[in-house]
């Protein structure tokens, strides 16, 4: 027979055993539940990863000259604070005449370094380091540089056809004398960015070919509904015995602009 001590200690033990076991039941099931979670988001992001393809991606080197812009600015606009906040106060105090010291040519210099220095902050976040086409929610993410120290920033998406190209001019140069090759432009292409006050540049120099990672990726996709309704019309002059090839491209921007450009001429035996 057993005591009622015995009885009590017994049933105390089954009860803090049920206890830990049901705590080690709950801790499992959190494990369980966060690893679900995180394989969840792991899966997430590698669909994400996949399904985005790289059209733009600028040159490291395209970095140098905002960098170094924005080094001089700032020590131009530190030697004017220095002269017109501390040379010139001094240089009055010591002078015979101190009226005779005029304080223009200080503020005018201090005024076009703020300037140039507003500038030289304002270029790099607007020059696109790369562009992105993610085809699993049709958008397009743009990389620019970050302040101070000019490196890649954080992607911004936009959806199709909230970034295109800002001018007609630099889509007919493109379409007309470079045969739809971007990277044959040379200087800088804005784009107008829904949102953004300052429209969006892309640097395009000698050795941008090999930048230009989908030419005609990113030709569609700042051109949305547009660069594929380019057709081509080929007509056979037999007397002079001449192929002539001709292309047509309505851009609809504004208004509609009808381009027409001579592609080819190719003598046909």
């Amino acid at each position: 027979m057993v005591s009622p001590r015995v009885s009590t200690l017994l049933h105390s033990h089954h009860t803090s055993r049920r206890g830990i076991n049901g705590a080690n039941a709950l801790a499992t099931a959190c494990r369980l539940q966060s690893s679900a979670t995180t394989s969840s988001t792991s899966s997430n992001d590698e669909v994400d990863t996949l399904s985005t393809k790289v059209l733009y991606k600028a040159s490291p080197s395209k970095a140098n000259f905002p960098r170094s812009l924005l080094a001089f600015t700032t020590l131009h606009t530190g030697y004017w604070s220095w002269y017109l906040l501390d040379f010139m106060p001094a240089l009055k105090e010591s002078a015979l005449d101190p009226a005779s010291i005029d304080f223009t040519v200080g503020y005018l210099g201090l005024g076009l370094s703020v300037f140039m220095s507003f500038g030289s902050m304002l270029y790099p976040r607007s020059l696109i380091s790369e562009i992105s086409r993610n085809d699993s929610d049709g958008s397009l993410e743009v990389k620019t540089f970050s302040l101070p120290f000019v490196f890649p920033s954080k992607s911004t998406k936009y959806q199709i056809g909230d970034l295109v190209f800002d001018s007609p001019n630099d889509v007919t140069k493109i379409l007309t004398l470079h045969n739809g090759k971007i990277s044959e432009y040379h200087g800088h292409i804005a784009i107008h960015a829904a949102g953004k006050f300052n429209n969006l540049l892309v640097n395009i120099k000698d050795n941008s070919n090999e930048e230009m990672l989908d030419n005609e990726g990113l030709l569609k996709s700042l051109m949305p509904g547009q660069a594929k309704k380019s057709t081509f019309i080929e007509s056979v002059d037999n007397s002079k015995g001449d192929t002539e090839k001709m292309g047509m491209l309505k851009i609809k921007k504004n208004r509609g602009i009808l381009l027409k450009r001579k592609l080819k001429k190719t003598k046909t035996k």
